[in-house]
C-alpha cells in the first residue's frame, strides 16, 4: 500500500510503499544477507520479527529501497538495513526520502532507537541529518526526540530476567546490546571475530545460522520489559575429530552481571543436551570481570596465548577458559558427515576389496 509521495530535487513525484514480507514481486529488487534472504523475504521470521521495506517507485519503477527489523512484540529498537538507490537515479534525494517516511513509521509505533551502519561518508552526512550520531566502529544510532533517555534506559534493571532460545525478533535488541559501551571487554563475541569497537549487526544472523542442525544454540537474557539484557551463543568445532568441543561467546548488560551465571549454566545444560563435551570460552587477560563470571561458572584456565591480542601499542594475552561438561561425550557424527571424509559406501567398497 502506498505510504505518500515525496517531490525530489528533480520535481519527480516518488511513491513510497511500504511492503512488510512475503515481498513478492519486491523481493528481487530489495537487499538482504544472502544467508537469511529466501527466510527473511519470504515471512519466514515474521512471527517474531517485524521486516517492512520502504520502496521508492517514479511511475512505476523501483529506484530505492531500505528496510527496517523490528521486534514484533515491543517495536522499541530497529535495524535500518539494505539502502539502495538505483544508479541512475542518484543526487535525487530518494534516499533521504525514503529513511524519512522509515523514522516516521517507527516513531508512530513507539519506537525509540534506530541502528545502521555505513562505510560512505556521503551516507554518513545524510544519516547525520536525519539525526543520527557515530556510536561503536562504523557503526550510528538515531534516537527518537520522544524519548531522549531511550537508550541509557534501555539496558538499566527491570527486574529479574529469564532464559530463552534466541529468536528473530531479538535480532535488532542484540545489535543494542553489543553495541552499548558497558561491559568494556577487548573480546565483545569471538565467534564473530567482534572487539570492543567493533560495530555489532548481522552478527545475530550469523551466530543464529552457525547454531542450526544440532550445531549449537543461541540464548538470551530477557527481563520483564522483554528487553535482552544478555545474549550467550556456542557452535561446536567442525571436525569429526573436535565434535565434542565447543566455542561460548556471551555478553550481559552491567545492570544484570549477577544474572551471568544464569545464562551461562543453561548454555552448559543446551551443550550437554548436544552431546557436546567441552566447552571453551576466548577473553582477554584485561577483563577480570569476565574472568571471574566463567569461573564462578565452573570454567577453568587452560591455555594463554602470549600477546595474541594488539591495539598497535599493547599486546594482551588471550585466554581460553575450559568447562568439562562430560568426560565421554558420545559422537554424533560419522566421519563420512565432513568434508573430505570416507563416505559408508567407499568403506563398504574397501571391505569388499575394492570392487563395486
Amino acid at each position: 500500500m502506498p505510504d505518500g509521495t515525496s517531490v525530489l530535487k528533480t520535481g519527480e513525484a516518488l511513491t513510497i510503499k511500504v511492503v512488510d514480507p512475503p515481498l513478492g514481486r519486491y523481493a528481487n529488487r530489495v537487499g538482504c544477507w544472502r544467508d537469511v534472504r529466501d527466510e527473511l523475504l519470504g515471512g519466514g521470521m515474521s512471527e517474531t520479527l517485524l521486516a517492512p521495506y520502504f520502496i521508492g517507485e517514479i511511475d512505476g519503477e523501483v529506484v530505492g529501497s531500505m528496510g527496517c527489523y523490528t521486534p514484533r512484540d515491543t517495536r522499541d529498537v530497529g535495524l535500518v538495513e539494505f539502502v539502495e538507490t538505483d544508479e541512475r537515479h542518484r543526487q535525487k534525494g530518494i534516499a533521504s526520502a525514503l529513511l524519512g517516511s522509515l523514522i516516521d513509521h517507527f516513531r508512530s509505533g513507539g519506537g525509540g532507537a534506530l541502528l545502521l551502519c555505513t562505510t560512505n561518508p556521503i551516507a554518513g552526512s545524510l544519516y547525520e541529518k536525519h539525526g543520527f550520531r557515530h556510536t561503536v566502529g562504523d557503526g550510528m544510532t538515531y534516537v527518537s526526540p520522544d524519548r531522549p533517555g531511550f537508550t541509557n534506559d534501555y539496558l538499566s534493571y527491570g527486574g529479574e530476567a529469564r532464559v530463552r532460545n534466541a529468536e528473530w525478533g531479538d535480532l535488532p535488541r542484540a545489535a543494542l546490546l553489543y553495541n552499548n559501551p558497558e561491559p568494556s571487554w577487548l573480546v565483545k563475541n569471538y565467534l564473530t571475530s567482534s572487539f570492543v569497537d567493533t560495530r555489532f549487526e548481522r552478527h545475530f544472523a550469523q551466530l543464529t545460522r552457525g547454531s542450526e542442525d544440532g550445531r549449537g544454540g543461541v540464548l538470551a537474557l530477557v527481563n520483564p520489559r522483554k528487553r535482552l539484557v544478555g545474549l550467550a551463543a556456542f557452535h561446536r568445532l567442525d571436525t569429526y575429530y573436535e565434535q565434542h568441543v565447543a566455542t561460548l561467546a556471551f555478553r550481559v548488560c552491567p545492570a544484570y552481571m549477577a544474572q551471568a551465571g544464569d545464562l551461562l549454566q543453561s548454555s552448559l545444560e543446551r551443550a550437554a543436551a548436544l552431546s557436546i563435551g567441552i566447552v571453551q570460552t576466548h577473553i582477554a587477560d584485561v577483563d577480570d570481570d569476565q574472568k571471574e563470571i566463567v569461573q564462578a561458572a565452573g570454567f577453568s584456565e587452560t591455555a594463554r596465548l602470549p600477546g595474541h591480542f594488539w591495539d598497535g601499542i599493547d599486546k594482551v594475552d588471550m585466554l581460553i577458559y575450559t568447562c568439562e561438561i562430560e568426560s565421554c561425550p558420545r559422537i554424533t557424527r560419522g566421519r563420512g558427515d565432513y568434508y573430505a571424509g570416507r563416505q559408508p559406501w567407499q568403506s563398504r567398497r574397501l571391505s569388499q576389496g575394492g570392487l563395486a
